[in-house]
């Protein structure tokens, strides 16, 4: 099987850190960890008084039920990755318990940059290369850009009565569109990747070298991907919005705040699109920012905004959090598939 290290060429020292890596990510502690993190996260950004207020007023029906539908839109994720990796369809529940895992990485300081490590790394276990799984993620990650682009700008039409948004579905268009014909970036990066392996030797040759060349090869997978897979992947993640919408609705009412479904849809929309450029802080703030910018605007007050805000964060924990902990309770009963642990 194919992987990162051996395929960009890095050295027995470099190739020993990545399994450290890969050993340290596949630690049992280390979402509780992680959990931690978030909790520390979430501090800094609202005392422990306001959260205790916020909850003791929440509705524990609203809170159970956007708990609940964490699950299902965990699911969606699965089946969205399938369309670009089907090698892990025979490990689909290893492969949803990374993608829990991952969900409660991308809620932490390391934020959505982390979560896609974590995925690349740990994807090698359902059959899937390190550098296809790479490739996979910047392919979601730029139809998922388009995604929150085309929601954003129709929310913002409908609910705001805006029409300059609609520039974005423009934009979006024109990024699909380089997406499903990315022919000519391959030919440019294969004499990027002659000029860096020219370079000579030493840590900042190597490390050149094995960029180009994983740059090469995600251009080179989105050449294969047709435009049938950019559809249904398309498709995957609108219906991923549609239940995060849902969830976020629930946590808005657990918390009193009466907004309509389509106004929790602009707001993790706007959210979305304000953390779309990733940040040290792992985007915590950046996405509740965006979102209390457009509660804000249909009338709700800054603080219950924010508090709601944060507390889908929290809410997307606890569901990720649920889900890891049953398939990892059904990977260990049903074990891993044939294909996958080396017995075929």
């Amino acid at each position: 099987m194919a992987n990162v290290a051996s395929a960009s060429g890095l050295d027995a020292a470099e190739e020993g850190f990545v399994a450290k890596a890969k050993a340290f990510l596949k630690s049992p502690w280390v979402i509780g960890l992680m959990v931690l993190g978030l909790g520390y996260a979430l501090y800094t950004i609202a005392p422990p008084s306001e959260w205790r207020d916020a909850l003791e007023r929440a509705e524990p029906a609203w809170l159970l039920s956007a708990v609940l539908l964490v699950l299902p839109h965990e699911m969606l994720k699965v089946f969205r990755i399938e369309q670009l990796l089907p090698e892990t369809k025979p490990a689909r529940v290893r492969h949803s318990k990374i993608v829990f895992g991952m969900s409660c990485v991308a809620q932490l300081p390391v934020g959505t940059v982390g979560g896609d490590v974590y995925r690349v790394v740990r994807l090698e276990e359902c059959g899937a290369p390190a550098e296809d799984a790479t490739a996979a993620t910047f392919i979601m990650r730029m139809i998922g850009f388009s995604s929150t682009l085309i929601i954003s700008a129709v929310a913002a039409t409908l609910i705001f009565g805006m029409v300059w948004p609609l520039l974005g579905v423009l934009l979006a268009a024109v990024i699909l569109f380089v997406l499903a014909n990315a022919e000519n970036p391959p030919a440019f990066l294969s004499r990027f990747v002659d000029w860096a392996d020219r370079t000579g030797s030493g840590a900042w040759g190597r490390f050149l070298s094995a960029t180009a060349r994983l740059f090469h090869h995600v251009f080179d997978e989105a050449t294969d991907v047709t435009r049938m897979q950019i559809a249904r992947v398309m498709g995957y993640t609108l219906a991923l919005y549609a239940v995060r919408a849902a969830v976020v609705w629930f946590c808005l009412l657990a918390v009193g705040l009466e907004v309509g479904y389509f106004g929790a849809l602009a707001a993790l929309a706007v959210g979305n699109l304000a953390s779309s450029v990733p940040s040290p802080a792992g985007n915590v703030g950046l996405r509740e920012g965006g979102m209390v910018g457009v509660l804000a605007g249909l009338g709700v007050a800054v603080a219950p905004a924010a508090i709601g805000a944060l507390l889908f964060r929290a809410v997307v924990i606890a569901g990720a959090g649920l889900g890891l902990l049953l398939t990892t309770v059904l990977d260990k009963v049903i074990g891993p598939p044939a294909a996958v642990s080396g017995d075929a």
